[in-house]
């Protein structure tokens, strides 16, 4: 006798429980930190200037410095949201979730370094610690778990992989050589004074999101598996990045009364325009496919009905 085909599972090769929890650790960690550093931001912990704390600095070579209260409120109010909606979308059995979830424990990575680094000594550095350790083990825990194979069946025909994969190369050697040389002519000029907040900048970019985004651009530019697995996420993250600088100049103009930097935030805001297109392909992708399997699990459901 048969029995009605069960529903095409999302692309996994096992069982994503750790990696729920884990990233539960990582939202109640940001849950925390985020408000506290409001909190204890407005009340100094950030610096005196509000301007400093809430927008965007220029240092070295033209790195811009976030200001991590600004930061702070751009997290709560985004990145946190982000990561459960991915979360909640992936246990729903969306393919567009799935592969957005990494990118969202990757941002809280990335941010949670540059604090780790970067910010003020407190009893948050108390918070910053496991929430880098979670977010490393988690988004390895989400990423790890993914059917490559299965991801770049469902993908290959909709996402173009030469041309996001090039966007995502393209983005992180402007990266590499904005930080790796504002940091060379730094280190070789003879005396020549640092700005200590460059330094978590360069290396959160250096270390963790400039190799991630070479390797995945240059894996899905090959059509590698991971190089779909990876694509969307690494888009999402990158993109959301330039958009927090921006939202953060904003909220200083506003609340500060300073004038705002009109050109820096357009360009901040074409940086992640640029990402969220190239996103756009992963999720048209992928409710393309999940609308195909939809209807051929009803078209088979109706050959079963008597």
């Amino acid at each position: 006798m048969k029995t009605a085909p069960q529903p095409t599972d999302l692309p996994v090769e096992r069982d994503l429980t750790l990696a729920y929890r884990l990233s539960l650790a990582v939202a109640a960690l940001m849950a925390v930190a985020s408000p506290a550093g409001v909190v204890m931001g407005i009340a100094g912990l950030y610096g005196a200037d509000p301007k400093l704390a809430l927008g965007v600095t220029e240092a070295e070579a033209g790195l811009l410095l976030p200001g991590l209260l600004g930061q702070d409120i751009f997290d709560l109010a985004v990145g946190l949201p982000v990561l459960l909606g991915s979360m909640w979308l992936a246990r729903r059995g969306s393919l567009v979730g799935l592969l957005l979830w990494p990118g969202a424990l990757f941002y809280a990575l990335y941010w949670g370094l540059l604090y780790l680094v970067g910010a003020p000594f407190s009893a948050l550095f108390l918070l910053y610690v496991p929430l880098v350790t979670l977010s490393a083990y988690a988004t390895v825990a989400v990423v790890s778990s993914i059917d490559g194979e299965g991801t770049r069946r469902r993908l290959g025909g909709a996402a173009p992989a030469r041309l996001v994969g090039g966007i995502l190369v393209v983005l992180g050697l402007l990266t590499l050589g904005q930080d790796a040389g504002g940091a060379l002519v730094t280190a070789l000029a003879n005396d020549a004074p640092v700005d200590p907040a460059a330094r978590p900048v360069w290396i959160s970019d250096l270390a963790i999101e400039v190799p991630a985004v070479l390797a995945g651009g240059a894996l899905l530019w090959l059509r590698k598996p991971l190089g779909y697995v990876a694509g969307a996420g690494l888009l999402l993250q990158y993109g959301l990045t330039p958009v927090g600088l921006a939202a953060g100049m904003g909220l200083a103009s506003v609340l500060t009364g300073s004038p705002l930097e009109v050109s820096t935030a357009v360009v901040l805001l074409v940086f992640g325009a640029v990402c969220f297109a190239a996103l756009a392909f992963f999720v048209r992708g992928a409710r393309a496919t999940g609308t195909r399997n939809v209807a051929a699990t009803g078209a088979e459901r109706e050959e079963l009905t008597p």
